[in-house]
Order: C-alpha cells, then sequence, then structure tokens
C-alpha cells in the first residue's frame, strides 16, 4: 500500500532495534519503503525520478540533504512541531500520544492543507523515527518547540461546583483519627487492613467538614481512606484486630501534625496495603491473574507526583487539563499487565480492551488518587460535584446502561494544590499556610491576630491549656491547667508553648498563676501503692509494739496496719519468723 494514502495516524513503536541499524536516512529507507512507495515519495520533491529501487533512494537522499531547507518550508506547522519534538526533546522519535496531547491533532492529519504537505511527513519519519544523519542536520534548521505550559483555571467558570480547602480539615482530622488510635476504636480487617462498617460509620461522624457526600450509594471517601493512610504512612499498625499508634504516630499526635501528614505522604508513595484503583468497582477481574492483572501503584504514584510537583501552588487546574499535560509530557503509567483480563458486566461481552482504555484506567485513576486520598490528606484542594452523569467517557462500553457513574471520584474537576501540599512534596522546607500566624498573650489570656485560622496544632493544644472565651480567645485558668496536667502535660512544655507562640517572656499575673498550680499538684504526691491489712487487737498491738516491724508499717484506724511501700517481703519475713503469717 503506498504509504502516503493511510488514513490511520502513526502510533508509536518500539524502535531502538530500527534506530540502531539504520544510522543514515539511505539505510532507513531502504530498509523500509518498496518500490512503489519510495516512487510517491519522490514525487513530492522532485518532477524526475529513476524508476530503480536503490537509485530513486539515492535520488531522495540527495535531494533531501541538498534542499533541506527548502523542503522544510513546504511542510504544514503541524509537521514542523513533529519535527521539532522528535528533534529537540524526543530523540528522533515521532511520540503520537504526547503530540496529540499537546497539539491536540496529529501531523498527518490534512486539516483543509494539500495530501502532498501531509505525506512528506514520511521522508522525515522513517517507520516512525528520523534517522541520525537527519536528524543532527535537522538541528541546523528546526527550532526547539515551544515549552508545554499547564493552563490554569479560576473559580468563576464553576458554576454547580463544591469547593473545598483541605489542608485545615486534615490536620483536624488526624489528630482525631490518631486519637481514636490511641484509645484503641480503630477496628480493621488483620488479612486487609480496611477498618469495619462500624468504624467507617463512627469516623464519618466525627470528621471535620464531614465527608465529601452523603449519599449512601456514593459511600464513605474520606473515612474508607484514612485508616488505610495512616497505616500506609507508618503511623500506626495493627495489633489483633485493632490498630495502635507506632513512635511516628505519637510524636505526631503530640507535636507536629503536618509533619505527620508529610511521613503519611512520603511513605504511601511505595506502599502496597491497597491499589487505589480497587475503588473502581464497575472494572471486573482486577485480581484475576492471581493478583498480577494490574500493574502496582508503587510503580504509578511517583509519576502522578511528579506532575503535582510542577504545580504551582494556590492555582486551580482543570483535572483534564493536568491529565492532557501529564500526557504531553510523557508523565504516564501503564494500568495492566493484562487488558483482556479487565471488563465491565460481562467477562466475554464487556472486555475493556475493546475500547480506548486511558479515560477507563489511567484516567479514572487520576481522579481516584487525587480525591480519596491527596484531598484527604489535605494536600489537594477540590472543586467537585456528585458523580451521577458527571462524565459521559463510557457511555459507549457494552453493559454501562443503568450505571450513573463510573467511579465515585467521577464528580471531581478541579484541584489546587496548597501550602500543605507544597510541604508534603518537598517543595517548601516548612508549613506556613496562607496568612500570618501572630498570637498575642494579656495577662492569663491568649489573642489569635494573625490573618485566616490558627494552626490546627496551635488550636488543638490551645484547647488543651486553656478555655476558649470566644472564636480567636483562649482563657489559662487554674482549672484549665490542672486538666492539661492530668491529661500528661506538664508545666514546663505548657510554659514552652506559650513563650513559643507569643513570643513574649511571661509577666507576673501568669507567673503566679504557674506557681499556685505547681504548689498545688506537688503538694500531695504518689509514691506507690500500699498493703492494707486487718488484725486482731493483739496481735495488731504485738506487730506496732516490735522493734523491726513497727518500722515497716503505720497504724490504720482500730483493726488495721498499712505496709509501707515497698517494705512487704520485710515485713512477711519478721512476722514469719514471729510464727504469725497473713491468711487471706
Amino acid at each position: 500500500m503506498d504509504v502516503i494514502s493511510s488514513p490511520v495516524p502513526y502510533k508509536e513503536k518500539a524502535m531502538t532495534q530500527f534506530q540502531e541499524s539504520h544510522i543514515t536516512l539511505k539505510q532507513a529507507l531502504n530498509y523500509t519503503y518498496k518500490v512503489d512507495q519510495l516512487k510517491s515519495l519522490a514525487k513530492k520533491i522532485s518532477k524526475k525520478n529513476p524508476v530503480r529501487k536503490a537509485e530513486i533512494v539515492d535520488h531522495i537522499v540527495q535531494i533531501m540533504f541538498n534542499d533541506l531547507k527548502n523542503i522544510i518550508t513546504k511542510l504544514n506547522p503541524m509537521i514542523i512541531n513533529a519535527i521539532a519534538e522528535a528533534v529537540h526533546n524526543w530523540g528522533g522519535f515521532y511520540k503520537s500520544e504526547q503530540f496529540y496531547a499537546k497539539y491536540n491533532a496529529y501531523p498527518t492529519e490534512n486539516s483543509g492543507k494539500s495530501q502532498k504537505e501531509s505525506s512528506l511527513f514520511y521522508l522525515f519519519f522513517v517507520d516512525g523515527v528520523i534517522p541520525y544523519d537527519l536528524l543532527e542536520r535537522l538541528k541546523e534548521f528546526i527550532n526547539v518547540p515551544k515549552d508545554e505550559k499547564i493552563q490554569y483555571s479560576n473559580s468563576s467558570d464553576a458554576e454547580g461546583l463544591t469547593f473545598r480547602d483541605t489542608a485545615n480539615a486534615a490536620l483536624i482530622n488526624l489528630h482525631t483519627l490518631l486519637t481514636m488510635v490511641k484509645e484503641k476504636k480503630i477496628r480493621v480487617s488483620n488479612k486487609t487492613g480496611r477498618a469495619t462498617a462500624a468504624t467507617i460509620k463512627a469516623i464519618t461522624a466525627i470528621l471535620y467538614d464531614g465527608d465529601y457526600y452523603e449519599d449512601e450509594e456514593i459511600g464513605p471517601i474520606q473515612a474508607f481512606a484514612w485508616p488505610l493512610l495512616l497505616q500506609g504512612g507508618g503511623l500506626a499498625i495493627i495489633d489483633g484486630n485493632y490498630l495502635i499508634l507506632t513512635k511516628k504516630g505519637n510524636t505526631a499526635l503530640k507535636k507536629d501534625l503536618a509533619m505527620g501528614i508529610k511521613t503519611i505522604w512520603t511513605k504511601w508513595e511505595k506502599t502496597k496495603i491497597i491499589d487505589e484503583y480497587s475503588r473502581v468497582k464497575i472494572v471486573k477481574g482486577q485480581n484475576s491473574a492471581k493478583g498480577r492483572t494490574m500493574t502496582s501503584p508503587v510503580w504509578r504514584r511517583p509519576v502522578i507526583n511528579s506532575a503535582l510537583s510542577m504545580l504551582a501552588v494556590g492555582k486551580w487546574v482543570k483535572i483534564d487539563e493536568l491529565a492532557r499535560f501529564m500526557r504531553s509530557k510523557s508523565l504516564t503509567f501503564e494500568m495492566t499487565n493484562y487488558d483482556w483480563k479487565l471488563y465491565l458486566s460481562d467477562p466475554h461481552y464487556g472486555l475493556l480492551d475493546y475500547y480506548d482504555t486511558w479515560p477507563l484506567l489511567q484516567f479514572r485513576y487520576l481522579l481516584t488518587y487525587f480525591f480519596e486520598y491527596c484531598a484527604t490528606l489535605g494536600l489537594l484542594d477540590v472543586a467537585f460535584k456528585e458523580p451521577y452523569n458527571a462524565r459521559n467517557d463510557f457511555d459507549s462500553c457494552w453493559g454501562v446502561d443503568d450505571e450513573r457513574f463510573f467511579s465515585t471520584s467521577d464528580g471531581l474537576m478541579k484541584i489546587r494544590l496548597n501550602d500543605l501540599g507544597a510541604y508534603a512534596l518537598d517543595l517548601t522546607t516548612e508549613y506556613t499556610p496562607q496568612g500570618t500566624q501572630k498570637f498575642k498573650r494579656v495577662d492569663t489570656d491568649i489573642f489569635y491576630t494573625g490573618d485566616g485560622i490558627p494552626l490546627p496544632d496551635i488550636s488543638i493544644y490551645l484547647d488543651k491549656i486553656a478555655e476558649q472565651k470566644d472564636v480567636h480567645i483562649w482563657h489559662i485558668s487554674l482549672t484549665s491547667l490542672i486538666s492539661a496536667i492530668k491529661a500528661g502535660e506538664t508545666l514546663k512544655e505548657i510554659m514552652h508553648f506559650i513563650k513559643k507562640i507569643t513570643s513574649e517572656k511571661p509577666d507576673k499575673s501568669l507567673l503566679n498563676l504557674f506557681n499556685e498550680v505547681e504548689n498545688l499538684s506537688t503538694a500531695i504526691i504518689e509514691k506507690g501503692s500500699v498493703t492494707l491489712l486487718e488484725c486482731r487487737s493483739q496481735i495488731r498491738k504485738q506487730i506496732l509494739m516490735d522493734k523491726n516491724l513497727h518500722k515497716l508499717c503505720l497504724p490504720a484506724g482500730d483493726q488495721h496496719i498499712i505496709i509501707l511501700p515497698g517494705k512487704n517481703e520485710f515485713f512477711i519475713r519478721h512476722l514469719e519468723a514471729m510464727g504469725i503469717i497473713i491468711g487471706s
């Protein structure tokens, strides 16, 4: 068939062997094209052409190298773009998927241009690769292509969407979940690590800002993800059927919630506790082939995280635009080892490999990864709607007539990398939310005078040591300090915290309050437990008068004595020497 008449855009091939074997245009043309195809190509650049194959090849090569600059001027802009990408970015290869993602067209599409112009593509790309000698010459004439950029969005074109800032809620939720773990309230499957239905219900009830949806058909999202995130992130482990805190979990709970989020995210990239795509329940066969149907998410996540690291902090971007950008920059990943194992509804008629699988596999993985895990952790702010009929890219699939969404994350439309996300992705060295974090102290009151809201770490600790009188006012009192000490805090830690957030030395009123609490909390000190014995009056009198025993005990009422802490063994030994034993 005439190479020029092919109506199907060229699809990328594995051409490493070809490139190594055909470093010259002459070798490539001779190896790849038949005589009729070479004649057709020659007509595009010359009116008089030879008839024998070897002569045609030499003729084409001579014209290409002698008149290269002039031939380039005859090319349509899309072919020039393809050559520029191959020369400067793709090592001589034509990458159709990346090209279409960037330019929204194929270079071989006529688009009103003559077929001659489109056919010239095959003189440069021989079986999808520019031969090495031609590639080197093209560097002299072809400019570097425009750099690919993400097109950011804004909130004004998002009618009907719910916008949610996630960082503050995630930090509060992390504290809540870690507290639940500490109190042994997170029950999970010992095999899968997934929380029980009762536990998910309990988590849903206490989530700050609530879960994304209240619809039972959609089901829990954050409440499902949090127990897995704690385990995959190394802050909790399974003990029996409950989660318990690790050392890092205790540190996050007590000292630094933002670092806890970053710890989870760093370890999550390599966790195998769950394949996020398993949440797309409409796709069957994911666990076939003894669990090898799907690729490991360990290989997908770093690619996506690289794309997230390219986002500008604080700017909204449509999911579809980010997906396009990723494809254009070759930030792609494989979802399956065996596409043909996956199906919709029926394994005979609904095979997934009948269709373009990018929107059904990779794109749905992105949606789930961003919505259920990144946003739950507070790294991405989200704009979303209900998933029902939110996307129609699966309507042509067999067996989905009754399905109103492909995944529960179909309603996610936009994301925004926030300051917590930038910190977790190592784009910044510390987490400081937008606005200022300023506090001042007046006597025993602490006022928040900054912008926005205080960091959750600070507000949570303030709630431990003080009583909140107003939205941004906390009062430190005798009662609040005693409650904090009973909960395990120390006066030294509390004073250090107050000095840190206010940058002020304590005044007389605060020092007097702390001194009073210290006196009260040290007036009676627990030194251990004692043994209470009931004695007959004569024996009791004998024990209290004995030169050895009376040093080991104290009288208690008329019929009892108390053995002093740590003296039980000596007391019993001396008592038995008197011929007396302790009964029960």
